[in-house]
């Protein structure tokens, strides 16, 4: 009986955990980011190996948004790239108003998976 209990605390712990890891709010899944590249200035795929970049995250430019790392915010309308601008101040950092884009590609360090939040700013 007590090992059930054991496991049971631990498998809670580990749950309390996992689900504490991102930030409340973050726009990031970093569970499901591409390895190994990164979106460059020209809107070109770059691999580096170091590089992660998530999946298209939905924009409204009538919101503000904050980044608590160094990345590379690429900004879209559809599938047609806009630009892409780097962000590298002291955290958190505002990221710009851009009017046309509907959706942005975060491209950060790997070093960073783990911590990295976008979030809407209050």
């Amino acid at each position: 009986m007590k090992n059930r209990i054991t496991y049971f605390t631990l498998i809670l712990g580990i749950t309390l955990l996992t689900s504490c890891s991102n930030s409340e709010g973050n726009l990031i899944d970093t569970g499901s980011v591409t390895e190994g590249s990164w979106v460059s200035y020209d809107g070109k795929v770059v691999e580096n190996e170091e590089m992660r970049s998530s999946e298209p995250i939905d924009y409204d430019p009538s919101k503000d948004y904050e980044i608590n790392r160094s990345s590379y915010v690429s900004y879209y309308n559809g599938d047609k790239f806009i630009e892409t601008i780097q962000y590298s101040d002291d955290p958190p950092m505002t990221i710009d108003t851009v009017e046309e884009a509907d959706s942005i590609v975060i491209s950060f360090n790997q070093y960073n998976e783990d911590t990295i939040s976008l979030t809407e700013a209050e």
